[in-house]
């Protein structure tokens, strides 16, 4: 990973971390194979907590931080999937979950994680510090065959899938190097549709933000 600026974890901290470590992700995941790649990143998600707090100067206070304090939790859609303007949350922004047209077949790559316009970049909130180490589709077939990125201004190579999600019992696909989202950094993310069908589709990684927009119910990818 790329250098950051940090302020390290207390032994108070520390403990929080590992105690809630494991629980927090069997609590979430079903498969092992995603809990794993967790593990493998273990040492990258606790980088990510210092980053968080220098950007977010608070204290880390786990999985029930208060109002002023650092929290985490896995990446839910409603705080990647942004609503265009003047609108209200829908099932659409609260879930993975969404529908492969044949036409976004034949378009090949579409727009997945944007701001409020079509083509444009999400900008992370002031509140939060995200992680992003692979991707999971729980579903029968994938309908996605890959992701192409554009972060914090740089255009990554596309991260093509190939036989990871779709030759293996439980679709995943971890990235060959995780990615820090620091806040108000943009994220711009296409995804290549294979097939039609219903997708489920979502980032694995950790978000950590302020106890009270962690508590937020609409702070639908609010700045």
């Amino acid at each position: 990973m790329a250098d950051y600026q940090v302020v390290n974890e207390t032994d108070a901290e520390n403990t929080i971390f590992e105690n809630e470590w494991d629980k927090l992700w069997t609590n979430h995941f079903r498969a092992r194979e995603v809990i794993d790649i967790y593990q493998d990143h273990k040492d990258a998600i606790k980088e990510c907590l210092r980053v968080a707090k220098y950007q977010l100067e608070s204290t880390f206070g786990g999985a029930n931080a208060q109002t002023n304090e650092i929290g985490w939790m896995p990446i839910l859609p409603n705080f990647l999937l942004a609503l265009p303007a003047a609108a209200t949350a829908t099932y659409a922004t609260a879930t993975w979950n969404r529908y492969i047209t044949t036409a976004n077949v034949t378009t090949r790559w579409n727009d997945w994680i944007i701001g409020a316009d079509a083509g444009s970049s999400l900008k992370m909130t002031k509140y939060g510090t995200m992680i992003i180490i692979g991707f999971a589709d729980p579903v029968e077939e994938p309908k996605i065959d890959g992701i192409l990125a554009k972060i914090k201004g740089k255009e990554y190579p596309i991260w093509a899938f190939g036989d990871q999600m779709s030759e293996t019992d439980w679709h995943v696909y971890e990235l060959p190097a995780p990615i820090i989202i620091e806040k108000e950094q943009e994220i711009y993310l296409q995804a290549l549709a294979g097939r039609a069908g219903l997708d489920k589709l979502r980032p694995l990684g950790v978000f950590f933000a302020k106890g009270d927009y962690m508590r937020n119910k609409t702070a639908y990818a609010q700045v």
